[in-house]
């Protein structure tokens, strides 16, 4: 048999897999997105206002010693937030199993069209065989579980914080009111305290005048 048609018999190999890209795709950005949204959202709750509400006191004699601390308070939890979840994005390497999740599902779309075509009367194509998948799709088929797993985590985590933020300034209000009303007593109590001595203070006065009188009268006489 001539060796043209030797290569004519033969069936194509397979294309190999395209490598996956380090740059955030569509989920990837999704996250990001999301991600920086639930930041910025959470640290809106602690504006000006907010905050000054929960320090009256220094807000009152000195608001700008107090909008420059909220300032600093918000970029400590900006900074941390954002530490912490670039460290779990490069440890997990969260961008790149999302971006091979992106091509899995985009190959899924396109065989899908490709067998749609075909049942309106092209050829049949003929189903690949999981044999013949590349390490990098079989490991990405089962990471899917992993990743939605990991992102449900993530989710829950941030809620948390979220909940923790809140309780935390809820716990400061509360302290701050409990400060408030101590001072107000206080100063009740020394007012009362300056009321009393002005009031023992005329007593004297009075006293000391009676018995000047007296003397003069002793003296007159």
């Amino acid at each position: 048999m001539p060796s043209a048609s030797k290569h004519g018999s033969r069936s194509p190999s397979p294309n190999p897999a395209p490598p996956i890209p380090d740059t955030p795709g569509p989920r990837a950005a999704g996250l990001l997105k999301i991600f920086d949204g639930a930041v910025k959202s959470s640290l809106e709750k602690c504006s000006t206002t907010n905050f000054a509400s929960c320090f009256p006191t220094l807000a009152q004699y000195s608001p700008e010693t107090l909008e420059i601390i909220r300032v600093q308070f918000n970029d400590q939890l900006d900074n941390a937030w954002r530490s912490n979840f670039d460290k779990i994005i490069k440890d997990r390497d969260v961008v790149r199993s999302l971006n091979g999740l992106d091509q899995c599902i985009e190959d899924a779309r396109q065989r899908k069209r490709a067998a749609q075509e075909n049942a309106n009367g092209g050829p049949v194509e003929t189903p690949v065989a999981p044999h013949t998948l590349s390490p990098s799709e079989v490991h990405l088929a089962h990471l899917m579980p992993f990743l939605q797993e990991q992102s449900t985590r993530m989710d829950d985590q941030l809620n948390a914080t979220q909940q923790a933020n809140v309780e935390l300034l809820s716990t400061i209000t509360q302290q701050r009111a409990e400060i408030e009303a101590l001072v107000h007593g206080l100063e009740n109590v020394i007012h009362d305290l300056e009321a009393s001595a002005q009031i023992v203070g005329q007593d004297d006065v009075q006293t000391l005048g009676q018995e000047i009188r007296e003397l003069d009268v002793e003296m007159g006489t």
